[in-house]
């Protein structure tokens, strides 16, 4: 017993200041892109973080277009805090995609693909921001990938645990978010995310809390692979589901979108108390997508609960085993408490900062 109180202890006291909630800070460093900070780029400010911070290290970054960097924050940068002035006019940007090009390493354009090759992890995915670190805090950002309907083009693919985006917008077409790492927890809350094919996908757990899930039309929201043993996989409380035309691929204004398609391994998805717009296919998965038991498999959880809207009618959906409605005792399963918790006792709703005024 005493082993098991002590191992308790270090780990309560480990995770303590990232779930603690801050008075107002003053920043670590200040980014501006017109030489009113310590930085004009982002990736210097972030590799001058402390390696392993047990304390938050707080970057501020001013209003302006950064989109000369493909950016990385090392597994190394841990309580890394990445904080906008405006999510609007704070925009962190790239446009690498993948392609079918060897001597770029299936990553395009080449020449952009070339100031980055030596950089193993960071040209791992076309990501404009891949996070490798654990328990990063990003709030108030843009973080978009504007390659267009080329294939894919994530603006985030995230490896870390505990990483949390407040008030940000990711936004992309294909691919935007890419929850990579198996059992690693994200927390989503008051997000935009943009796309249309497949771009919330990945085998991590994600719960997005009052976010809109904006979708092009003819496409995919989700495309899970959740491992069989790991209870979660995505969760939506309280979002909008909306729709946008005036897509960059010709072709996709008008057509439905679905909530989502198996990727591999069993899939889990579940939207609770949410908005959902006619424009939401009514079978919600209307494809197995060349996955055999998609369909016929009780370890696929696709649920919903409470939801609103035309796209809510779940009377036609896809007649999959795992695709059903949650009862109200089953649904106390899906608090972020739940769902995020882990061993740890992590808590994301607290994980924010409030900036002093200059």
């Amino acid at each position: 017993m005493k082993i098991t109180f002590v191992t308790s202890l270090i780990m309560l006291l480990f995770f303590s200041a990232f779930n603690r909630v801050s008075a107002k800070v003053t920043p670590d460093l200040i980014v501006a892109k017109d030489g009113s900070g310590n930085y004009t780029t982002l990736q210097a400010a972030i590799d001058i973080a402390p390696d392993q911070g047990k304390e938050r290290f707080v970057i501020y970054i001013k209003n302006g277009l950064y989109n000369t960097e493909k950016l990385i924050i090392p597994e190394n940068k841990t309580n890394l805090v990445l904080v906008g002035e405006n999510s609007d006019k704070t925009i962190i940007s790239y446009h690498i995609y993948d392609c079918k090009s060897p001597e770029s390493e299936n990553k395009c354009p080449a020449e952009s693909w070339a100031l980055w090759k030596d950089n193993r992890p960071l040209i791992r995915t076309s990501a404009t921001l891949t996070i490798l670190a654990s328990d990063c805090l990003l709030q108030n950002l843009t973080v978009e990938n504007t390659a267009g309907p080329v294939g894919q083009a994530l603006a985030v693919t995230l490896r870390g645990d505990r990483i949390v985006f407040r008030d940000c917008r990711l936004i992309g077409y294909q691919d935007t978010v890419f929850m990579w790492s198996d059992g690693m927890r994200n927390y989503f809350k008051n997000c935009l995310v943009v796309g249309r094919t497949d771009y919330i996908y990945g085998g991590g757990i994600g719960y997005f809390q009052s976010c809109e899930i904006r979708s092009y039309g003819g496409g995919w929201i989700t495309a899970p692979s959740t491992p069989e043993d790991q209870p979660y996989g995505f969760v939506f409380n309280n979002c909008n589901f909306t729709y946008s035309l005036n897509s960059p691929r010709p072709g996709d204004d008008g057509k439905p979108v679905a909530i989502g398609r198996p990727w591999h391994k069993y899939p889990k998805v579940t939207i609770l108390n949410s908005e959902m717009g006619e424009e939401i296919h009514p079978e919600g998965w209307p494809t197995t997508w060349n996955m055999e038991y998609a369909d016929s498999s009780g370890k696929l959880h696709l649920y919903e609960y409470n939801n609103t809207g035309k796209g809510a009618d779940m009377s036609k959906r896809a007649k999959w085993v795992g695709i059903r409605a949650l009862n109200k005792k089953e649904v106390k399963n899906y608090t972020i408490k739940r769902v995020l918790g882990g061993a740890d006792g992590w808590i994301p709703e607290k994980v924010k900062v409030s900036l002093q005024a200059d």
